[in-house]
């Protein structure tokens, strides 16, 4: 979902250059002013949270596009398998959204990818015409990425039924290119190029003659060191912080409280349009894996929860100042994805109720208890 997010840190000391040209003279570590020591708090939320979803939603992503050409070679064989393997390829996606910083900011590639609504006017009006169906006739961000795909092959929460035509499936299969593409840049970006080892990705940039422009892990494990944009520790776990933060007010205010005040208002088509991901159904997954990509980054891992987090976790920091505050996060966490999850399925036809109301309320809340961990500072 296309968003406004700023990277604080290195809008102030990057502008207008690359990471590599920022002055050493700018980047000499500072007092970490949590009086922690997080190098294996920031090394395993890099290798474990941020690398392990990246990497997976970019096997994802070539898997997507390898189910699509299969489907451009044989349409018999119907869409079940690609609307499979876009559902699957939106769990790291919406897992990731709780660090959009960096390469996804940086390169737009987070609206690049995810841009909702769509303009199904211009949409349409491509598929219509006798353009070439190219990755440059498809570049506004709002013809192309996940819902875009999700349009082309999904009709009422279900796989479509009909055939595409050909003009159709021409762009399902230009629009999936484009999309794992920007998937491979934004993992690339975040490993760096010489780790780049995949001969599908280096085929890939190959063909599009990709740069790479960042390595966006070593930025943050050499925080507080000369070169990194981090002067300290704290800013880059300020920073992981912040991140949790804005998904969780953006999932309660926005994806969730917009087409909730919305339909409120008795504007019920508008909500129903406003709902990300209506097509496929997939709204309410979206928005509780966006909580669990809090709840990642918190413990340190994918797939923690508070008795299997990482010993080398913000968990385990905040634990270590106050357990208190450490309970009330993990509750928060837990009670939000489970709030979300009891909403009724599909979003779009259940707006209102108290259900939804009890998940804003729930990520209202997570955020505001997010915010605590600040107070940890000395």
């Amino acid at each position: 979902m296309k968003k406004n997010r700023l990277f604080l840190v290195l809008s102030v000391l990057c502008v207008g250059i690359g990471l590599a040209g920022c002055d050493d003279s700018k980047t000499e570590a500072t007092e970490d002013g949590y009086g922690y020591e997080f190098t294996s708090v920031i090394d395993t939320y890099i290798d474990d949270v941020v690398l392990n979803t990246y990497t997976d939603m970019k096997d994802k992503a070539t898997t997507l596009y390898e189910a699509v050409k299969a489907y451009e070679a044989n349409p018999s064989i119907g869409l079940t398998n690609v609307c499979a393997t876009w559902r699957a390829l939106r769990i790291p996606w919406e897992q990731s959204e709780g660090f959009l910083f960096g390469p996804a900011a940086l390169l737009s590639l987070d609206p690049s990818l995810d841009s909702w609504p769509l303009d199904k006017t211009q949409l349409q009006s491509i598929i219509d015409s006798n353009i070439a169906l190219t990755k440059d006739a498809i570049a506004s961000s709002n013809v192309h990425g996940f819902h875009t795909i999700e349009y082309l092959i999904f009709k009422d929460g279900s796989p479509r039924t009909t055939t595409l035509s050909v003009r159709e499936l021409s762009y399902l299969v230009v629009a999936t290119e484009y999309l794992r593409n920007d998937t491979y840049e934004l993992w690339a970006n975040w490993i760096g190029e010489s780790n780049i080892t995949d001969s599908k990705v280096l085929a890939a940039f190959a063909e599009d003659e990709t740069e790479i422009k960042y390595n966006f892990s070593t930025q943050f494990k050499n925080a507080g060191n000369a070169g990194s944009i981090f002067l300290s520790q704290s800013d880059a776990i300020d920073q992981i912080i912040d991140g949790c933060i804005d998904i969780a007010s953006e999932v309660g205010s926005q994806k969730i409280g917009g087409p909730n005040a919305t339909a409120k208002k008795g504007d019920t088509e508008q909500a129903v349009l406003d709902v990300e991901s209506w097509y496929s159904w997939n709204s309410i997954d979206d928005y509780a894996n966006n909580i669990v990509s809090i709840r990642n980054s918190y413990f340190g891992g994918r797939n923690k929860t508070a008795a299997t987090a990482n010993a080398n976790s913000i968990s385990a920091f905040v634990k270590s100042k106050n357990a208190a505050l450490d309970t009330e996060i993990t509750n928060a966490i837990e009670t939000t994805i489970n709030s979300i999850n009891a909403m009724d399925h599909p979003f779009r036809n259940n707006l209102t109720g108290t259900k939804v109301d009890a998940a804003i309320d729930a990520c209202s809340n997570l955020e505001t208890i997010l915010t605590k961990i600040k107070t940890l500072k000395n």
